[in-house]
């Protein structure tokens, strides 16, 4: 696991050092409890956003440690940096106060850290980061003049246009496929952060920007209408998956 760790405060990184490497001891330790480190956990150190930017490409870390107050650049401006040219990167942001959780909601937070960071909470982050990162992107195949298998966070919304169904797409062009309405929300319902707002509408809500009048405005500027009957009760639904995501932080 190949990890960043972004932080203005040269203790602050010390800290969540060591607590990264407790872990991979403890995992790591043989059968006569001999610990030794594993060459697989490699971590950089960076003092500020502007540090760090110029040695991020996509791919380059797994799991990023992001301080949200930092001089000049802050962490949730980094993060949507990130998220410009790299959607993969787990990010866990840390700061000393909790105020901040929604703010960072949009780039799409894997976990938040409240300082000083604690053994317990840290073993947590890498216990789930590495079960992420090995089960990788969840997929559906779906029929498209072919058979094509599309990772399910680059669904933004599927939507019935009488002849099959459209998903709109973050990383490409629109893709028309063969399938029912039906076929496609059941291949998509077991997802939780799917939502179907009208007939024939299902979107991502890790992709709304937010609700606007009647209706979904999505990051990319589109707009999805919900349904008149039971307006409340999608609303419902979607406030309180925005709750459980960062309902651990509270």
């Amino acid at each position: 696991m190949k990890i960043a760790i972004v932080d203005d405060r040269a203790e602050d990184r010390k800290i969540l050092e060591e607590c990264i490497r407790n872990f991979c001891m403890e995992e790591c330790a043989d059968g006569n409890g001999d610990a030794k480190e594993a060459a697989s956990f490699s971590i950089d150190h960076f003092a500020s956003a502007e540090e760090f930017l110029p040695a991020f490409r996509p791919g380059t870390y797994d799991l990023a440690f992001l301080d949200i107050i930092m001089d000049e650049m802050n962490g949730i401006e980094l993060a949507k940096k990130m998220r410009g040219s790299d959607p993969h990167t787990l990010i866990v942001f840390q700061t000393t106060s909790r105020e901040y959780a929604f703010d960072a909601f949009p780039v799409h937070p894997f976990d938040y850290l409240i300082k000083p960071c604690r053994q317990d909470e840290v073993d947590n982050v890498l216990t789930e980061a590495g079960r992420v990162l090995s089960v990788g992107d969840p997929e559906i195949t779906v029929s498209a003049k072919g058979e094509f298998r599309v990772p399910v966070r680059t669904i933004s919304a599927a939507v019935a246009d009488g002849r099959g169904v459209e998903l709109q797409l973050t990383n490409s062009q629109p893709l028309r496929t063969n399938e029912t309405f039906r076929s496609m929300s059941e291949k998509l319902e077991p997802f939780p952060q799917f939502l179907l707002i009208n007939r024939g509408v299902m979107i991502n809500m890790d992709h709304v920007m937010a609700p606007e009048g009647d209706c979904m405005k999505m990051k990319d500027g589109s707009l999805h209408p919900v349904k008149v009957n039971g307006r409340g009760a999608v609303m419902s639904a979607f406030t309180q998956y925005m709750i459980s995501r960062v309902e651990r932080w509270q």
